[in-house]
């Protein structure tokens, strides 16, 4: 099940710490409850199915006599299978009747997640854990950063080397004159680019270099140029942001 929900991240103090989108401990707990808990007399078994949108596991046979939903929540306990519950608490596997509900349920919250699902169908038990959608995991947000970091790199590799040209080059009345036809050529993709970002502030540079005709380096070059220049912003992921004109 842990291969099959997604795996994400966050920061304790300095350091990263993996984190499940579901909390394994009652993902755990809940199987264990199945077993106990499961009427070996149908003819049916306990499933566990995993749906974009939740987590579900269903036990054979449904609430004992006395139980309801409520008094489950309220730590309520009471076992079909009691020698099972026996072994499970020798090997130290559960903790204490009725603990696992609510634990579950102060989990739930802990994660940001709605509240677990109990349906009682008479003939079986189902619980159903919800899951939070648009999940980055940790593998997509070290991507994703090391994607930006590299660009970074490039971009600026690119803006050192422009400045070392520059510098280099001799001042002559020639040089002034293709130093004015850049700065039109470079004006005109700079419109071009303008003008895609107001239709489309999605446009990718893949599609800015088929606009312009420039190569990634240039378009690069220029999106630099302006975001220095105060007039353009990014909002975002590198994969999913958004680019914002500004006046």
């Amino acid at each position: 099940m842990l291969r099959n929900i997604h795996l994400g991240a966050r920061l304790v103090g300095i350091y990263r710490q993996d984190v499940y989108e579901l909390p394994p401990d009652s993902i755990r707990e809940l199987i264990i409850n199945a077993v106990m808990n499961c009427s070996f007399l149908q003819n049916s078994h306990i499933q566990v199915a995993i749906y974009d949108d939740r987590l579900e596991i269903t036990s054979p046979g449904g609430l004992l006599p006395g139980v309801t939903i409520q008094k489950m929540q309220e730590g309520y306990s009471k076992i079909r299978n009691k020698a099972l519950a026996h072994a499970f608490l020798y090997m130290n596997m559960i903790e204490e009747w009725g603990s696992g509900i609510p634990k579950l349920m102060r989990e739930m919250k802990e994660y940001g997640l709605r509240e677990p699902e109990f349906i009682d169908m008479e003939i079986g038990f189902r619980v159903n854990l919800y899951r939070k959608q648009n999940v980055v995991t940790s593998q997509e947000t070290d991507q994703e950063a090391f994607n930006t970091s590299q660009e970074t790199n490039i971009t600026n590799q690119e803006t050192n080397k422009t400045s070392q040209e520059t510098n280099n080059k001799p001042y002559n009345t020639s040089q002034e004159m293709n130093q004015d036809e850049i700065s039109e050529t470079e004006l005109n993709n700079t419109d071009k680019i303008r003008n895609a970002i107001a239709g489309n502030p999605s446009v990718t540079q893949k599609e800015l270099q088929e606009l312009t005709g420039l190569s990634r380096s240039g378009v690069r070059y220029i999106l630099q140029q302006m975001r220095a220049a105060g007039k353009l912003d990014r909002i975002g992921s590198t994969k999913n942001g958004k680019w914002i004109l500004k006046e």
